[in-house]
């Protein structure tokens, strides 16, 4: 039998090492396929960790500079932003939303949310790493210690026989208060037999002023000095405002005296006098809530609808006169009006247990 030749015999080498290089460099492939999908989940999951810090810190950006930021409507409006705030790496389009309506019994309840983009560090061709959260907030204005329509931490002398002094709530959502409520032993109500034509009740705060004064809890000392909160107006300085809107309760505060007489006569709001509210033959009317450093006297004719705190100045341990109430002195408690007159000084409180990482969006 004829033997093939050696360059005629069929060969298997090239082909077995064809074959272990496709192999090898599916291998490769595949190996190179696997670091490249766990870098990229790798990534996804830090532009996922550095949306969520960038959304976080534009939501608690918002809660403490909001007024910087140009919302300064307070309690606020149905709807505020969005706002984009840029942060390292990224920014944060926030927006308040209002849930529930704030009134005399409830407070405002709102959501903040935050939508955080990274815009930086991301892998070309790939979206950038978003994440929202959400925050319940209310808003939560200052509480007032107010015992009585009229609270005289040096009690009240009325002379003559006209003007009242009443604690049923004016606009009905809150409960009745006493109508005087002062220290025990000062006050002379003539005549005594018609005691009920001026008040409703009266009640008593210890047994002398300075008892009084620990019952009122009124940081009194940070709000004439200026750290409790900065007022929309100081007089004197500020011009006095217009009281043209209706809706306007504006925050004021009158360094030293105030006369029945001057310009500022009447108005709304938060109203706060360092000295003595006085005067002669003239007319003082006002909606809101009314502080008074020393006390309140002269035959003026005055309507306070709200609430009136008197001889506050006791808490700065000063002596004050007794209040006199003479003319015709009428005070009226509403908690509807105190309640928008400490609107400007309210807050947006973080409700707990009431932030979420998955807002939904559409």
């Amino acid at each position: 039998m004829k033997r093939p030749s050696d360059g005629a015999r069929a060969g298997f080498a090239i082909p077995a090492v064809i074959l272990a290089l496709v192999i090898m460099s599916i291998t490769i492939a595949a190996g190179f396929t696997l670091v490249l999908s766990e870098r990229r989940g790798v990534d996804d999951q830090k532009a996922q960790v550095t949306a969520f810090i960038i959304a976080e810190q534009g939501l608690q950006t918002f809660l403490v500079r909001r007024d910087s930021l140009g919302f300064r409507r307070n309690p606020p409006l149905l709807k505020e932003g969005p706002v984009r705030l840029y942060m390292d790496g990224g920014y944060a389009d926030v927006t308040l939303d209002r849930v529930r309506t704030p009134t005399s019994l409830l407070l405002g309840l709102y959501v903040v949310r935050s939508r955080g983009v990274q815009t930086e560090g991301a892998i070309n061709g790939t979206p950038n790493g978003v994440r929202t959260v959400a925050q319940y907030v209310e808003w939560q204005p200052p509480l007032i210690d107010l015992h009585g329509a009229w609270t005289a931490l040096t009690g009240i002398r009325k002379n003559g026989l006209f003007g009242s002094f009443r604690g049923a709530d004016q606009c009905g959502e809150a409960g009745s208060i006493p109508g005087i409520a002062q220290a025990g032993g000062v006050t002379q109500l003539l005549p005594i037999l018609n005691l009920l034509n001026f008040v409703d009740s009266l009640t008593t705060l210890g047994a002398n002023a300075e008892a009084a004064a620990t019952e009122v809890k009124i940081k009194w000392q940070s709000i004439v000095d200026g750290s409790a909160f900065t007022p929309m107006y100081t007089i004197p300085t500020d011009a006095i405002p217009s009281f043209a809107d209706t809706t306007f309760y504006p925050t004021i505060k009158v360094n030293g005296d105030l006369s029945a007489s001057s310009g500022l006569s009447g108005g709304r709001g938060l109203l706060i006098i360092t000295g003595n509210l006085s005067g002669n033959s003239a007319t003082f009317n006002w909606k809101g809530l009314v502080l008074v450093g020393g006390n309140v006297s002269g035959n003026f004719t005055s309507t306070i609808e709200g609430g009136l705190i008197s001889s506050l100045n006791v808490k700065l341990g000063q002596t004050v006169d007794a209040n006199v109430a003479d003319g015709i002195k009428t005070v009226k408690y509403s908690s509807c009006v105190i309640a928008k007159a400490l609107s400007n000084l309210g807050v947006l409180v973080p409700l707990s247990n009431a932030w979420v990482d998955n807002w939904v969006e559409y």
